[in-house]
């Protein structure tokens, strides 16, 4: 399948990288977007200037999917004043459409961070278009609508999980991309008092705990039509019984 990760920032797709991993593993395609330029995340040190930032987490982002062996895109929006505009939903579609999206992931509606929600608001519209074949763009209009995710709230608040993966197995290369963002292990020290290691640790044994696996990752299922699916799209282990 091909699996395309829409965060509004550089390090967003954190929440997932466990389940990208295992996808990858099992033959998927990898497809990482940020909707904002990233530059306000220099909180460790606001001496350097927000084109530096920009250009610092567009890097790391860049080294993360080519990790994964995917693509990345940026859609350049300014960091922390996001908008779901005209512009940037069309280019969005578009994106889902050149990568033949099967499988769309995406922030939470209710997270601490507006542009948080503004992109996820985003994506679900975006969703829809891909199929909208009065809508035209370069890209054809794909012939079925990707099935949508949510990924986790920031420290699990509010969030609750239709679907865990179980990352247990592949948690340790998850905590090595995590430290592909040099940048924002330092900026969410300052800003939030932990690592992106730290918090991965700590929210996945968490969300482990809930479903009987030592590390997962949660997801809520988008529900509404034309994006509920029958089929099984994030990748499941065996029952213990059956292996």
């Amino acid at each position: 399948m091909n699996v395309v990760v829409v965060g509004a920032h550089q390090d967003d797709e954190m929440s997932s990288v466990g389940t990208l991993i295992k996808c990858v593993a099992r033959g998927d395609k990898i497809t990482i977007v940020s909707v904002s330029n990233g530059d306000k995340g220099g909180q460790f040190d606001p001496s350097i200037p927000h084109e530096e930032i920009s250009r610092i987490r567009i890097g790391e982002c860049t080294a993360v999917a080519q990790a994964l062996g995917g693509n990345y895109y940026c859609l350049g929006q300014e960091d922390e004043y996001i908008a779901d505009t005209r512009e940037t939903r069309d280019r969005l579609t578009e994106i889902l459409r050149m990568e033949k999206a099967d499988l769309v992931l995406t922030s939470p509606l209710n997270d601490y961070n507006p542009d948080h929600i503004i992109t996820g608001e985003m994506v679900y519209h975006a969703v829809m278009l891909t199929t909208v074949r009065t809508m035209t763009w370069e890209a054809a209009p794909l012939t079925r609508t990707p099935a949508m995710y949510y990924m986790d709230s920031t420290g699990g608040f509010g969030f609750e999980p239709t679907d865990f993966v179980d990352i247990s197995d592949v948690f340790a290369r998850k905590l090595e991309i995590c430290a592909l963002h040099k940048s924002q292990m330092a900026n969410m020290a300052t800003f939030g008092g932990w690592d992106l290691v730290t918090y991965a640790k700590v929210t996945n044994r968490y969300r482990g705990l809930q479903c009987y696996v030592e590390y997962a990752e949660a997801f809520h299922a988008e529900m509404r039509w034309p994006r509920a699916t029958p089929y099984e799209y994030l990748p499941k282990g065996k029952h213990p019984d059956l292996r």
